[in-house]
């Protein structure tokens, strides 16, 4: 079947939000094939060669059972006819899946697979039961097909992935390869371009060490030959993107706390190149497989880098603000970066860019959607890499200011009264309140109760001076006729014998010659103290009576 260029998109009645029609299109022509009406249209997806169209409509549920209406409608795009409709109520994992070839139709319900002829969808052609079955992935693959079915967690038992050869999956010992794990709440497949392995992004919605908000990431390497392996990362932390080589022989992964690191690995899962580490939380190869893009999108801010994966080497890196979505071309050689409504409602539009990273044409739309490039699988030629930047434009789009957000009461100007200006010019910058400030404006209050307090501190200078005069000294309650304190001598220095005696290099005399010595200098202390006119008491003259001893047991011990 060849590749129908067809684009379809859901507009709602301007005055009545519930008359949705889904319109059809032929690209590049932008001829209309049909309206379809669904009322209540959130999601359409096309199969891959756009020879079939899904559509599904949020799923409304009345008192009357009977009432109740298919919400995911199929279409067969080239024969313009209606194929099925299903009952789809959850938006969860709503997509249909088609292998590339569009021979068979996929969808999950309850602990069931159902599996159609893609022209016939009114007869099962398979079925798989598996109790609990949360997803599966059906291998984009010509003529060899192949499934993985997932199944959580169950009261403690570890949840786990089977692969198998479609139709051959009755029996479970038909898999061709098997994993299991803990930990595990969701999974995403990503199919190398030949379908003979499969990368599996395991996620626990909670980090129980902590380390992540994200929750915890495990990647895992599955192939059609029964190989099972856990990818081993050099950084700890989440794997925040993976992305296989259009060869299906090797794959990047981007992982670990920021700034997070770039590997390249091998169909062993063995690390063979390592493209730096930034703030990055996406990796995107390209078509023809010999440039890599390696950049932060999302909760990051918008910068990538391009790569030479052969020469590991890096040919650009510019900023693209504010991007929403973006692909490459299907040659291989430039970059669309879009930014869309409701995600974002300013600055809407799109970018296009050279893989040396110079914007090659911009337009701004006031309120865009979504932008595509049309699929043309030809197109993806061998080109030689080069570093050398192209002729490119400046944009003309606003960027969001990079200044740091200060307070009006900070931007130079004094805050409010009292304070000091804290005027901050970097993150990094201190302020020191006494520096370079005069003195602080003080309100009419504050200058009232700081000249009483002024008047008051005089007013005892100056009585105390006069008591002074009258009384021969400072302290009011002295009388006339007492003598003046007998001043205290200044304390003499005191020798002590033990201040002379030296160690002998024997550990044990060495350290009772310390302990006499320390307790000699605490009596020549207090000899000291009482010569000065200190009165000692009891303790501290037993202590004294001691020194002819311990002099004595010195001298033994230096002999």
């Amino acid at each position: 079947r060849s590749l129908a260029l067809c684009a379809a998109w859901c507009q709602s009645h301007q005055h009545y939000d519930t008359l949705c029609r889904v319109f059809v299109v032929e690209a590049p022509t932008w001829q209309r094939i049909g309206s379809l009406k669904h009322p209540r249209a959130q999601e359409i997806c096309f199969s891959p060669k756009g020879s079939f169209l899904a559509i599904w409509e949020s799923y409304v549920k009345t008192t009357d059972q009977s009432q109740l209406q298919p919400n995911l409608s199929v279409y067969d795009v080239t024969g313009k006819k209606p194929l099925k409709s299903f009952f789809q109520p959850s938006q969860v994992n709503w997509k249909p899946q088609w292998t590339d070839d569009e021979a068979i139709f996929a969808r999950n319900i309850t602990s069931e697979v159902h599996f159609y002829n893609a022209n016939d969808l009114q007869t099962i052609a398979e079925r798989k039961i598996i109790q609990k079955v949360r997803s599966f992935s059906l291998s984009p693959s010509i003529n060899n097909h192949y499934v993985i079915f997932f199944v959580p967690s169950i009261q403690g038992a570890p949840a786990y992935v089977h692969l198998y050869r479609y139709p051959n999956f009755k029996e479970a010992s038909n898999a061709l390869a098997n994993k299991s794990f803990f930990k595990v709440d969701t999974i995403d497949s990503y199919w190398n371009k030949s379908s003979t392995a499969c990368l599996l992004l395991t996620a626990a919605e909670m980090d129980k060490s902590g380390l992540s908000y994200y929750g915890e990431h495990m990647l895992f390497y599955l192939n059609t030959r029964g190989d099972s392996i856990r990818v081993t990362v050099s950084k700890p932390g989440n794997i925040h993107s993976v992305a296989w080589c259009p060869s299906g022989q090797e794959f990047f992964a981007v992982y670990g706390t920021m700034p997070s690191k770039a590997t390249l690995f091998n169909q062993k899962c063995e690390a063979i190149a390592e493209f730096g580490s930034g703030a990055r939380n996406t990796v995107l190869v390209n078509p023809v497989g010999n440039i890599v893009l390696v950049g932060g999108f999302g909760n990051i801010a918008a910068r990538y880098e391009m790569w030479d994966i052969s020469a590991r080497k890096k040919i650009g890196e510019t900023e693209c603000s504010d991007s929403t979505y973006f692909s490459w071309s299907p040659c291989g050689q430039y970059l669309l970066t879009a930014t869309c409504s409701p995600r974002l409602r300013v600055n809407n539009g799109y970018k296009v860019w050279h893989y040396t990273a110079v914007l090659q044409h911009e337009e701004s739309i006031q309120e865009l959607f979504a932008a595509h490039w049309i699929p043309d699988p030809e197109a993806a030629k061998s080109f030689r890499v080069s570093t050398t930047p192209v002729t490119g434009i400046e944009s003309s789009m606003v960027a969001a200011s990079k200044q740091k957000y200060i307070l009006p009461s900070q931007r130079g100007a004094k805050g409010p009264v009292g304070l000091p200006n804290t005027e901050k010019k970097f993150l990094s910058e201190v302020d020191d309140p006494t520096k370079n400030e005069g003195a602080p404006q003080l309100s009419k209050a504050a200058l009232k109760k700081k000249k009483k307090r002024e008047a008051a501190k005089k007013k005892r200078e100056e009585e105390g001076e006069a008591g002074k005069g009258e009384k021969g000294g400072n302290n009011w309650r002295e009388t006339a006729g007492q003598e003046p304190p007998v001043p205290v001598k200044a304390a003499l220095p005191v020798n002590s014998f033990a201040a002379s005696i030296e160690l002998t290099g024997d550990p044990e005399k060495d350290k009772k010659i310390r302990n006499i010595k320390k307790k000699l200098d605490a009596i020549a202390r207090l000899k000291g103290e009482k010569e000065n006119g200190k009165v000692l008491v009891r303790n501290q003259i037993d202590k004294i009576a001691t020194e002819d001893k311990l002099i004595k047991d010195l001298e033994e011990l230096i002999l």
